[in-house]
């Protein structure tokens, strides 16, 4: 993303691209941007269940920014496969 595509964006820009992901909270700033958004993606993790490896959908909770870029809401690792694209 480079620097001139950087801008903060109204709400309905942001529901218009959360298709597989799900909205917790939204931080505005005094113009009614959206700063950050708090929520949640679906991964899948390995289970060994009986002795079967198997995939289980989980839920995993995440920040973005208010430039789109996700990262774990615990320790700030930055998730770039689930940015957000405008």
């Amino acid at each position: 993303m480079s620097m001139e595509n950087m801008k903060l964006h109204k709400m309905e820009e942001w529901e218009s691209v959360f298709h597989t992901k799900q909205i917790e909270h939204v931080y505005y700033t005094s113009d009614m941007l959206v700063r950050k958004v708090t929520g949640y993606i679906i991964i899948c993790r390995k289970s060994l269940n009986n002795g079967i490896s198997k995939n289980t959908p989980r839920r995993k909770r995440v920040r973005w920014d208010g430039y789109g870029r996700c990262y774990n809401i615990n320790n700030n690792t930055r998730l770039r496969d689930h940015d957000i694209h405008f």
